[in-house]
């Protein structure tokens, strides 16, 4: 073995700990008091015997252990110096995954929001009412055909049309309050005409400051009206707004004449994303906690913008929104998509690691160049594990295991070749034999020879308890790691599925819709198509969308490729249909769990519905039943896929990611050889019976091989509880 003459990590470095340190010193003090006792040995054989060749053997024998002595010297420093390089490695590819996922989770909300403004700006009571209210501003836009009373038209006196006014913004008020109940996301929603005054809003309670309110001086306002079609919109950094106090993340996009995407541009919605409460939450849920739950000192996560100035962190008092952090001018300037670096530097007192990963995107969504950071203390990186479960492995298998990087195995053989107690116990015994050979004047050297046993005895089992210690330190925090990941997994599927539940409840509540069920012409229903394919093509994350009468008969869908196929088709005896049916609130839905469905080809189909209730009412009786069936492999994979075990951005061999349901079922995998899709799991007791957000690490014997694992139990999002689902993260150590 070539032993590097480059240490890192010697042993006066602060990061090394005090028991690390006088553990070094104790076995380089024991392996240096054996030095003079050979030369004590080579000079006694120049007393003992004239025989060159007795003199030989012992000189032999005292080299032999002066050998040992010196190669376990320069051992023991690489040992030391491997140990920690190996502790900051993983530490910085544990660190790195989360800041990454960490600005993933926001850009996948994000498109969420990009989606969710294009459609809403379709709704008819929105157009209608920016339409009338057009008509009092004078030029700004041309004759209406909203009827103003029951008998007048569009040309009435004003006080008609301020009355019809009045009634149409209470209507669409009514509506952006349903789509902030279903979307909890949204601090607010606001409607507004040309002349930039704010006509209808979602928040009761700053209602009335806002309506009358013009905003056609903000950005947000004067992009969207710039937008070509209803597949454009605008987003506005996270500035000032003049429509709320804190700083705002707002959508927009232009509301078209009667609803058509292609129509003229009449008016704007705009919705203010509730930024910091879902960075708060993101932020702080990829933080450690102690047992009172509060974050460990010296943690921080924050976002900044393509400025390098903060937007959100997760202790706004040390790190707060608008400034620039303390940190090196290299992480706030990261040039493209992806980018990441590493430092070191004293934040908050603390010499810390700090982690910056710059956004990629999502999807069709190119993001807003957005940085995630993540800070943690040095000292973190290499503290000891002082609990220790038993998986039943041995420190030598974990040493030999491929959890160990390859040049920390190679050290460890060495130090196995040297510090073997049958070597030094057989020179000893040699040693004794020659002293016997020599007769009365060879007891002199039987000291001698007790000592050198005594002293690599001693050594050498202080290196097997360092070995084992660093076994054991690996081990725990790979599987720390692998219950971080699976956290991280199980919460990217929640937040996503959140989304789901929300758009099933509005969605069904679309007077379309109740409108085509109850007036049962063919013409009604290629109308609701049409509607259903407007609302597919902003939201893409769907493969079919469909309508069903309350007798379980496909009346429409989405997609014109499926329509021959499913127009017709009874779906009564399936689950979704039958919880959908149940429906008597607009804020309930139904879900049929991951399966496969003939309505897709035998895809796996995971189907949110909302029951369609009478005049689109907030409870009323269910006329049929809208169902959504979410593209589940084109979700679950990516994520899984983010969530697998990596070191230097590199999957580990062995790694794998998957789900399962209530029945430990994998409902998706990112190793299908191994842990296959539809396969019942054989994993730990304690990772199959979690409670809801318990995380738990174990090992397990699977394909001829042994595992380690962590798992997460779903606690759900918000007020969404989630499927019961949970996330393993597996590596194998064979």
């Amino acid at each position: 073995m070539t032993i590097s003459t480059e240490i890192k990590f010697n042993i006066y470095n602060p990061v090394i700990t005090y028991e690390h340190r006088a553990a070094y010193d104790m076995v380089l003090s024991q392996l240096h008091e054996i030095f003079p006792i050979c030369n004590q040995g080579k000079c006694k054989a120049l007393e003992v015997t004239d025989d060159p060749q007795k003199q030989k053997q012992i000189n032999d024998l005292m080299e032999k252990v002066e050998f040992i002595s010196d190669s376990l010297i320069t051992i023991t420093k690489v040992f030391f110096d491997q140990l920690y390089r190996a502790k900051e490695s993983s530490s910085q590819s544990i660190a790195h995954s989360m800041a990454k996922i960490t600005i993933d989770m926001i850009e996948r909300n994000l498109l969420e929001r990009t989606c969710d403004v294009r459609w809403w700006a379709l709704e008819k009571s929105f157009w209608e009412c920016v339409e009338v209210s057009n008509l009092l501003n004078t030029g700004t836009a041309k004759k209406s055909t909203v009827k103003i009373t029951a008998d007048s038209a569009v040309n009435s006196d004003k006080k008609l049309i301020e009355s019809s006014l009045a009634n149409l913004v209470t209507v669409a008020c009514t509506r952006l309050e349903d789509i902030r109940s279903s979307y909890t996301l949204y601090r607010d929603l606001v409607l507004v005409d040309m002349s930039g005054k704010v006509i209808a809003t979602a928040n009761i309670d700053s209602r009335e400051k806002l309506l009358g309110f013009n905003i056609s001086e903000e950005v947000w306002f004067k992009e969207a009206l710039k937008t070509i079609d209803g597949t454009e919109y605008f987003v506005q950094d996270f500035s000032k707004s003049k429509l709320e106090d804190n700083g705002s993340l707002i959508y927009s996009t232009a509301i078209r004449d009667k609803g058509d995407e292609k129509g003229d541009v009449i008016g704007v919605l705009g919705v203010l994303f509730d930024f910091q409460g879902e960075c708060q939450i993101v932020l702080n849920d990829s933080l450690p906690k102690d047992r009172n739950g509060e974050t460990l000192d010296g943690w921080f996560s924050f976002f900044t913008n393509n400025q390098g100035r903060v937007i959100c962190s997760s202790d706004q008092d040390f790190i707060p929104p608008g400034l620039v952090p303390h940190v090196p001018k290299s992480h706030r300037i990261l040039r493209n998509k992806g980018d990441f670096k590493f430092s070191t530097a004293v934040f908050c007192g603390i010499n810390c690691l700090i982690v910056s990963h710059k956004s990629e995107g999502f999807d069709d969504y190119d993001g807003l160049e957005w940085t995630s950071h993540l800070v943690l203390p040095v000292a973190s990186m290499f503290e000891r594990h002082i609990e220790n479960k038993d998986f039943g492995i041995t420190p030598k298998e974990l040493m030999n295991s491929h959890l160990i990087p390859e040049i920390n195995r190679q050290t460890f053989q060495e130090i196995q070749r040297n510090t073997d107690k049958g070597d030094i116990q057989l020179i000893s015994i040699n040693g004794i034999v020659l002293a016997t050979d020599l007769g009365k004047s060879g007891k002199s050297f039987m000291p001698i020879f007790d000592q050198i046993t005594k002293t690599g005895s001693s050594t050498t089992g202080k290196m097997e308890l360092l070995l084992s210690e660093m076994s054991s330190d690996m081990l725990n925090q790979t599987l720390k790691a692998l219950v971080n990941l699976s956290k991280q997994a199980i919460e990217l599927i929640d937040r996503n599925l959140f989304e789901r539940a929300a758009d099933v409840r509005w969605w069904s509540s679309d007077f379309v819709f109740c409108e085509a069920l109850k007036n049962t012409e063919t013409e009604n229903y290629d109308t609701v198509s049409k509607r259903l394919a407007v609302i597919n093509s902003s939201y893409s994350m769907y493969r079919d969308l469909v309508i069903v009468d309350s007798n379980g008969r496909i009346v429409a869908n989405s997609k014109l490729e499926n329509r021959d196929k499913l127009k017709g088709v009874s779906v009564s005896d399936q689950s979704w249909f039958r919880q959908g049916m149940q429906i008597s609130k607009s804020v309930q839905f139904g879900v049929q769990d991951v399966c496969n469905s003939d309505l897709e080809s035998e895809k796996t189909s995971l189907i949110y519905s909302g029951g369609i209730l009478e005049n689109g009412q907030r409870i009323g009786k269910a006329l049929g039943v809208l169902g959504i069936f979410f593209d589940w492999e084109a979700l679950a994979h990516p994520i899984l896929e983010g969530c697998v075990p990596r070191i230097d951005n590199h999957i580990v061999e062995g790694g794998a990611s998957f789900f399962t349901n209530t029945d430990h079922q994998i409902i998706a995998s990112t190793d299908e050889e191994h842990f296959t899709t539809g396969n019942q799991v054989s994993i730990p007791t304690a990772n199959l019976t979690l409670k809801e957000g318990e995380s738990t690490a174990g090992m397990f014997l699977a394909n001829g091989k042994k595992y380690i694992i962590g798992s997460t139990k779903t606690k759900g999002y918000r007020e969404y509880r989630g499927l019961e689902w949970t996330a393993h993260v597996v590596r194998s150590i064979d």
